[in-house]
């Protein structure tokens, strides 16, 4: 008998990052991002024995944080070079804010090299927002900046964000682009085997303290280093409250694994956003010895 299994495929709408005292916010109010369906390679794929110990896992940290930081969180766990995503917890996307900043400094310097080094230093290191729109303009604006970065996240095995700008809603920037969390920890699986990508990481593995959180500095006592870039703001058009979340990718002696984490606090407040996500960084360092890794 044959099974045939259906995959839907969503369209989204996305963005990026509020920094206090760091310019104007890269993201202006618009469309919250939808659930995504997931890549028929993880609905062919069965589990493994490390999915459902990381499952199980999360299921227990979501339940020892309900009274004492409540609020929806996920993660999804892609090794470098490869596609399938392990994916854990509820929220399973959110608004990009600044860790678009990522394909777009990529994409920048691509384009122009040396001209765009120093911003692209105060975009990854800094979150600076100000630079962040500097290399947004540099690829052109609007259709010519949106064609450029969408070209880097196909490069980078994800398939589906569709980038979003100030030409679907005025006065709107990148970062309120919808990225699924899956979708963004494939794409750092490959991001350390793309083009030019060097720079890039090396900026991330050396942000300034406003985004030393989650997984960044997690497991150095057992080898690990992290290379991360996180970004917050208001989780949906109508709210006050903070979507927190990061990438990252993590190189342990096994070899290098990529990471995606995001949280939605009850409390709406960022300092409750930060939290979790260290309470997720801290959980899964416990778990870097089993986690699926690879090499470009």
């Amino acid at each position: 008998m044959t099974i045939v299994k259906r995959v839907f495929v969503v369209t989204v709408t996305f963005a990026c990052c509020l920094v206090a005292g760091v310019g104007t916010a890269f993201g202006a109010p618009g469309l919250a991002g939808l659930p995504l369906a997931q890549p028929l390679a993880e609905i062919l794929t069965p589990p493994t024995p490390v999915d459902g110990k990381l499952s199980k896992g999360f299921a227990a940290l979501q339940k020892s944080m309900r009274k004492s930081l409540p609020g929806r969180m996920g993660m999804a766990i892609v090794p470098i070079g490869g596609d399938r995503a392990i994916s854990l917890g509820p929220l399973k996307t959110g608004r990009a804010w600044s860790t678009l900043k990522v394909p777009v400094s990529l994409a920048a310097q691509r384009k122009g090299g040396p001209d765009v080094a120093a911003l692209e230093n105060k975009a990854i290191t800094l979150s600076d927002n100000d630079a962040a729109g500097d290399l947004w303009g540099f690829l052109g604006g609007g259709v010519a900046s949106v064609d450029a970065v969408t070209a880097v996240l196909r490069e980078g095995h994800d398939p589906r964000t569709r980038v979003s700008s100030e030409v679907d809603v005025p006065k709107s920037y990148p970062g309120h682009t919808a990225w699924a969390l899956a979708d963004q920890a494939r794409f750092a699986a490959h991001l350390p085997c793309m083009d030019g990508s060097e720079q890039v990481i090396r900026l991330m593995s050396a942000v300034a303290p406003n985004q030393q959180w989650g997984v960044a500095g997690v497991g150095r006592s057992s080898g690990a280093i992290s290379a991360v870039k996180g970004g917050w703001g208001p989780a949906t058009s109508a709210s006050v409250g903070y979507l927190v979340r990061q990438v990252a990718i993590v190189s342990t002696r096994r070899g290098q694994v990529a990471v995606s984490l995001a949280a939605v606090p009850r409390s709406g407040r960022f300092q409750d956003g930060i939290a979790m996500l260290n309470r997720m960084g801290r959980w899964l360092g416990k778990y870097y010895a089993q986690l699926p890794v690879g090499r470009c």
